[in-house]
Parts: C-alpha cells; structure tokens; sequence
C-alpha cells in the first residue's frame, strides 16, 4: 500500500518524466478532474496513475471482476452505515455530557469506543483486502 504524497510515484519506481502530450476532449478532461478530486489527486498524477494501474491489469492479465468490485461496494456502504450508527452514538454521549456535565457511563463510552475500534480494524482490513483482491 502507498502512503504519503497521492501526486509521486512510489520511491522504487523513480522520478516522473514527462513522455508525451494527450488530448483530451473537454467532457474527457471533465471526467478526470472529478475523479482526480474524488481521489485527492490532481489530474495529471491521477491520469499517470490510473493509466499505470491499466496497463499493469492488462499487461498481467489480471481484469476486474465486476461481481467483486459490487462485493466491495455493499461492503463499504454498510461500513459508512456502521460508521454512521457509531457517529450518532457519539452524538449521544457529547448531547448528555453538554447537559449534565457527564459523558454517561463508563459501559456506555467504553462500549462505543470498543465498536469504533473494531470499525476502524475492520476498515484496515478491507483497504487490504482490496488490494490484495484488485491490485495484486
């Protein structure tokens, strides 16, 4: 997995080096500036990535599966729904802590810490398992 800067290519692949120009249609260069923001990227890097990801797929035979790519959604939206759930918890307790003073009791502020935990455990185990599954 690559953290750091979303705009570099990883250290052991080296600098970037500019290797030619693309066109792009305007409703094209549209649609890349999206997902770049959506990815947190700018455009550039993330055309150079994402063009990388492809080649990489096709070039080791390696297609996506469809089937697993919406496995991977539902998973997610229940996770955002978890996480959701656990928000309004949070909610709860900072609400009584305003008006009594107290944030509740220990079970109830242990307990949401325990469930946000396992929500957080659980989200590192499914960036993992996405690349295990989709960026071998």
């Amino acid at each position: 997995m690559r953290l750091g800067n979303r705009d570099q290519a990883p250290a052991e692949q080296g600098k970037r080096k500019a290797r030619t120009a693309v066109l792009y249609t305007d409703e094209e260069w549209a649609a890349i500036v999206a997902a770049a923001a959506i990815a947190g990227m700018r455009p550039g890097a993330f055309v150079a990535q994402s063009g990388f990801d492809a080649a990489y797929r096709k070039n080791t035979g390696i297609e996506l599966d469809r089937d697993q790519v919406n496995r991977l959604i539902a998973e997610l939206l229940e996770y955002r729904r978890v996480l959701a759930n656990i928000g309004g918890n949070v909610n709860q307790l900072a609400a009584a802590a305003n008006s009594t003073g107290e944030i509740g009791t220990v079970a109830e502020v242990n307990g949401t810490l325990q469930l946000l935990r396992r929500v957080v455990l659980a989200g590192d185990e499914m960036v993992l398992r996405i690349h295990a599954e989709l960026l071998p």
